[in-house]
Parts: structure tokens; sequence; C-alpha cells
């Protein structure tokens, strides 16, 4: 079934909003397949996995197989994860935004993040996270953001603080888990 006209104006309204954004910083712009190597050297890079159970990218397929993904989210949705550059370069620090998962038997945003160890400590990842969790209340207010992480990330945790979400031991499991929108509903 071919998607109705209310769902193209959908789509196309959230590109508008989401495919190239301006922070302080920052560019926040969609994704491309030509980010492939960017997407593997974050990706692929131990340092930035080392609270990652599956560990990095074993190979550049694996991370060209992620994007592709990210690739049909935005096609498909009109968001995703984008890739994080400075205002003043081209120079990829990172990926990182919302993107629509199931998650407890519902649809969520997750909020994900992850940069180059050179971009650490800058508030980069912070900035980017606090304007993705204001984009998708302002425009998706009905789905819950979340952000899940470990015990010991710290870094990651004051990532989902500064973005505005809250704690909520009520929804961890093996992650310690932030949302911004959450409400049960029935019994979950």
């Amino acid at each position: 079934m071919a998607p109705n006209q209310d769902e193209h104006h959908l789509v196309a309204h959230y590109v508008s909003c989401f495919a190239l954004v301006h922070t302080g910083r920052l560019v926040l712009r969609r994704v491309r397949l030509e980010d492939g190597a960017a997407m593997f050297a974050v990706h692929g890079d131990p340092a930035t996995n080392l609270h990652n159970p599956s560990g990095p990218d074993p190979d550049r397929a694996t991370s060209d197989e992620a994007l592709r993904v990210w690739l049909q989210d935005w096609e498909c949705e009109g968001y995703g994860y984008w890739a994080i550059t400075l205002s003043s370069s081209e120079n990829i620090l990172g990926f990182g935004g919302v993107r629509r998962i199931m998650w407890r038997g519902r649809d969520v945003l997750n909020l994900y993040y992850r940069l180059t160890p050179s971009a650490w400590g800058q508030g980069y990842a912070s900035e980017m996270a606090q304007e993705a969790v204001m984009l998708a209340r302002r425009h998706m207010p009905s789905l819950p953001v979340i952000a899940r992480t470990r015990t010991n990330n710290v870094a990651s945790i004051r990532v989902a603080e500064r973005a505005g979400l809250q704690r909520r031991p009520d929804l961890d499991t093996e992650h310690v888990v932030f949302a911004s929108g959450w409400t049960f509903v029935d019994g979950a």
C-alpha cells in the first residue's frame, strides 16, 4: 500500500525540520552514503565502544550496513541520526540524534550519540543531544525520547541529563534509562 498524501506531507515536514540543523557550534546534517569512512572511523574505534557490549564494528561493511539502515530511516520517516560537524569544518566529529525504534513494545525515539575521542570533553554531544530532544518534543510530542546507557558510562549519563531527560529507575534493565515523555500505557 502506497503512503497517503498526509504521510508524504509529514515526512516532508520532518525533513524540513531535521535534515540540516545549526546549533551554536555545530552543524547536524542528514547522513549521506559517502559518510561510510567516517562512520567506520567512529564506530570501529575501540575507544568509542568501551561501554558497548557488542564492541567496535569489525569492518567497514558492518558500518556501511548500519549507515544504510540510517539512510532508510531518513527516507521513510523524514528524520534519523545525524552526521555531526563543526560549523567551521566538514570533518565529521561523530553521529547522533533521534531515531524511531521499538522498545518495550512501543515506538520511542532513541537518543544516540557517539563521537570521535578527539571531540570528547568539549560539550559537543550535549549540544547535539539538547537540540535533538528539543526538536523531538516539539515535532513528535506523542513519542517518548529515551537514552539507554551503562552505569559506568558517566559521560553518557551526563549527556542524557543535560539533554533534559530524567533518570527512570522504573525502566532500568541492564541499562540506566533516561526518558522524556514516557507514560505508562497498559502496564508498560
